[in-house]
């Protein structure tokens, strides 16, 4: 049964149908725009024209989604921008409005989509898992939006209401609802595999879908997917208060889950005033992780409809906050690019890593939480530490570490003393062989693979932990899921954070270590992200050990950069016209001191070394 969809996101969730004609001709009544969801989130400052001057609109950065079906290639708002992908020809409503979030060009300026001067490839989900790895392998995407799931619980149909659930499993929850399915681990993989690649999904709008009273005569489904009519009883989908409601494929781990909160029309001043969508999908995943992993804004979105090409409408529901999410996320990468043109595009764990990292409070309590995952996107945050982390060669506040099996990373970091003390850790972690049939009811078997530890060690030399989340997984108690966060051993994310609200003016040590083997015995690429700390200058880069420890092998030293790549090179002679050559492979600096083994030949007259930086 792979009939996908959320509710109604795009008919104003849980309420009237809404449409506008078109914007210019003047609203009839009051509404979000794309504007005030790009405010929530302050993307709207990193535009041009904005406070932080950085001019940020997606220029030369392809997007990639799949809907269901085709965007408006030629409304006025998408001209020669958005492209449909194959197999996807017919137009449609939900599709031209996301796109529309994505990449609206601001024809109309309060519609105007998050990367407005960015390009769209468009496909159909019914494609989606076909196509996506060519457009990864071949045409190098990067960041795809998808504002679809399985059809999940209790869902209002045309010809009345269905209950998706089976009825033969249970009659009170549906399975697929925080289910590792293959479809999760299939998205995993895709992470696992192409490093650089973030999928952005809609965590659904599954809350407060049922009948208004029962027993009501409705459509079920039968293991053999046969359709007939019943007057069983439901309660409402998920658990008590609503958790448990996330969508099966948006429960893997590579990819960011994003819940919808109101707009903020004036942006982000404080916590409490931010509130979650009634509708929006919560958490915990059946193995208690957290998610959405971030929220934006998804209630009343104004955004393109595809009646015509001049033609608006106001939407809600997850799949308008998750294009709001992508389109910014993109405005990111492509301020990475510009601050590093020569070097890689940046992880897929550091892009979501930076994203959580960086997010506003959206709870008045300290800590993640089931409801909206780490907090409410903030571009603007996101792109200060960007810029912040490239002005000098320390990567004081982004690091990328290969973390090979058996050893850790650490470094110091230096405290304000000022402010709140963050460190974030995030891995694209392997797919969980282990993954459950879509029947499969509330599996608490933990879908960590690799399982990495974050500490932050003060200068007293206490240990700090990370945040943790009560699951109540075997009880599914509203108030444990609702309870703040603790700090302890985190053995389910994939995400950590050392949260030290009031650290002191000192030098605290930062070690990622992980339990037990790695899989396969593999080398594994961690994120970190770090703020609240003094920039450190970086230290020289002079070789300061050179050691023969066998025939044909030296040991050669240098101090230095956690995060940084290194290459060692050699020439047999030196003068002005030195051709370097590479020894060996690159390097990922994971210790603030370095020592390779290299290759020398011992009947060489002479040979002479250096280290350099790879962008």
């Amino acid at each position: 049964m792979d009939s996908k969809g959320f509710g109604d996101p795009d008919e104003n969730v849980h309420g009237t149908k809404a449409r506008l004609i078109s914007i210019d001709e003047g609203p009839l009544y009051m509404s979000s725009f794309n504007l005030e969801a790009a405010q929530t989130i302050a993307t709207d400052k990193t535009w041009p024209g904005g406070s932080t001057g950085l001019n940020l609109n997606g220029t030369n950065r392809t997007l990639f989604m799949w809907d269901e079906g085709q965007p408006r290639l030629t409304h006025r708002e998408h001209t020669n921008r958005v492209f449909a992908l194959p197999s996807n020809t017919a137009s449609n409503q939900h599709s031209t409005a996301v796109a529309g979030t994505l990449v609206a060009g601001g024809v109309s300026n309060s519609a105007k989509g998050m990367s407005f001067a960015g390009r769209l490839n468009a496909g159909n989900n019914l494609n989606d898992f076909s196509q996506m790895p060519n457009q990864i392998n071949t045409n190098g995407m990067r960041l795809s939006n998808h504002s679809y799931g399985h059809k999940s619980g209790w869902y209002l149909e045309s010809d009345g209401w269905y209950w998706y659930g089976n009825s033969e499993i249970s009659t009170n929850q549906d399975p697929k609802y925080g289910n590792y399915t293959v479809y999760a681990a299939q998205l995993d993989l895709y992470g696992q595999n192409a490093l650089s690649y973030l999928g952005v999904w809609a965590a659904g709008n599954e809350v407060s879908n049922a009948p208004p009273s029962q027993p009501l005569t409705h459509f079920e489904f039968n293991l053999q997917n046969t359709r007939y009519s019943t007057n069983t009883v439901h309660p409402p989908n998920g658990d008590a208060a609503g958790y448990d409601t996330i969508s099966d494929i948006a429960s893997a781990k590579n990819i960011l889950t994003v819940g919808a909160v109101n707009p903020l029309t004036n942006g982000y001043t404080t916590s409490s005033n931010v509130v979650w969508a009634f509708f929006s999908s919560c958490g915990p995943t059946d193995d208690g992780r957290i998610k959405p992993d971030v929220v934006g804004a998804g209630v009343n979105i104004v955004t393109c409809n595809y009646s015509n090409d001049a033609s608006y409408g106001v939407f809600s529901g997850t799949s308008f906050s998750a294009p709001s999410v992508a389109g910014s996320v993109n405005l990111l990468a492509q301020h990475y690019q510009q601050l590093h043109p020569n070097s890689y595009e940046p992880l897929s764990s550091t892009l979501k890593g930076l994203v959580i990292h960086t997010a506003d409070k959206a709870t008045t309590n300290a800590g993640p939480s089931y409801r909206t995952g780490w907090g409410l996107m903030n571009t603007t945050k996101a792109a200060a530490l960007l810029s912040n982390n490239a002005t000098n060669g320390l990567k004081n506040f982004v690091k990328e570490v290969l973390l090979f099996n058996g050893t850790s990373s650490e470094f110091p970091v230096v405290s304000t003393g000022t402010y709140p003390l963050v460190v974030t850790i995030c891995w694209a972690d392997p797919y969980s062989p282990s993954y459950h049939a879509i029947t499969n009811l509330d599996n608490t078997q933990t879908m960590l693979v690799n399982d990495l530890d974050l500490r932050v060690i003060s200068p007293n030399g206490t240990t700090n932990l990370p945040w943790v989340l009560n699951p109540d997984l075997t009880n599914q108690t509203a108030p444990a899921r609702a309870a703040a966060a603790t700090t302890g051993d985190d053995t389910r994310n994939n995400v950590e954070q050392v949260y030290l609200a009031n650290p002191t003016n000192g030098t605290y040590l930062v070690r990622v270590t992980h339990k037990g083997t790695l899989q396969s015995g593999n080398p594994q690429w961690v994120s970190m992200l770090v703020g609240g700390t003094v920039p450190q200058a970086a230290p020289p880069l002079i070789i300061n050990q050179i050691v023969q420890v066998s025939t044909n092998v030296l040991a050669i030293g240098w101090p230095s950069v956690v995060g940084q790549i290194y290459q060692v090179q050699y020439v047999n002679t030196v003068s002005s016209s030195n051709f370097w050559q590479n020894l060996g492979g690159q390097f990922s600096a994971r210790l603030t001191n370095v020592v390779v083994g290299i290759q020398f030949d011992p009947a060489s007259v002479s040979q002479f070394y250096r280290v350099v930086q790879v962008p």
